[in-house]
């Protein structure tokens, strides 16, 4: 069984997705320490032709909360704004009406707190994308959360899922050993996202990492199912 382990990410680039793709389970660390400088509340999409930075507001940020105990501020109000910026930067984007409806109904959905709308931005862009992987929290997972290091923790996750493969992305590589992985019968792999372009509205200056939702606004379905399986695995 291949298992995958990320924190939640409110609209994550195309490459998260290449990892939810890869494996039979993905987990969403959502009891592991917010990270104020991070991406979990933020991402970048297409305006005017250039990256523009949108941040979900939270309460009270602070790293001694666990993400899924960090709360949204002024949500709604936030989430017609930014409904507003997209539908202005995107609405002559070839598939716009399918994109929007997404985004909307993730959005629009009740939502307390940001491992809430993190998680079921990505749980729904899959069904919609017709993935077959499960999911499951972390703070749902009887793990070693003691452990000093998180290459610990994420071993004992693997051994409650009876994971055989645990991937990874690549720029966690450090991170793990992968001896440690195959003293418990895991393969270690990392997941190294190719170079993937597609027209915007520009076809001169490509932009590239963006949110999920840039994807989504030009591309159908099935040439984003062929874009998740552009990586290689090391």
């Amino acid at each position: 069984m291949k298992l995958a382990v990320m924190q939640p990410y409110i609209f994550p680039y195309l490459g998260y997705y290449q990892l939810v793709n890869a494996v039979d389970l993905f987990v969403f660390f959502d009891d592991v320490n917010y990270i104020k400088k991070g991406w979990i509340n933020k991402n970048n999409i297409l305006v005017n032709d250039t990256a523009y930075k949108f941040t979900l507001p939270i309460k009270d940020i602070s790293q001694n909360k666990a993400i899924n105990e960090v709360e949204l501020f002024d949500y709604k109000n936030w989430r017609e704004k930014f409904l507003k910026t997209i539908r202005f930067s995107y609405k002559k984007s070839p598939y716009f009406a399918q994109g929007f409806e997404i985004v909307s109904k993730i959005l629009e959905q009740p939502h307390n707190y940001i491992s809430d709308v993190a998680e079921c931005s990505i749980i729904e862009i899959a069904k919609y994308l017709n993935l077959n992987t499960k999911f499951e929290k972390s703070s749902n997972i009887n793990y070693l959360r003691t452990a000093e290091s998180g290459e610990e923790k994420i071993l004992d996750i693997c051994g409650n899922c009876n994971a055989s493969v645990y991937i990874n992305p690549i720029n966690g590589k450090d991170l793990y050993n992968g001896e440690n992985f195959k003293k418990q019968n895991i393969t270690l792999n990392f997941i190294n996202m190719d170079q993937i372009s597609y027209n915007q509205f520009s076809n001169e200056n490509f932009v590239p990492s963006l949110s999920i939702i840039d994807v989504l606004m030009f591309n159908d379905v099935k040439t984003i199912q062929l874009q998740l399986n552009k990586y290689i695995l090391k």
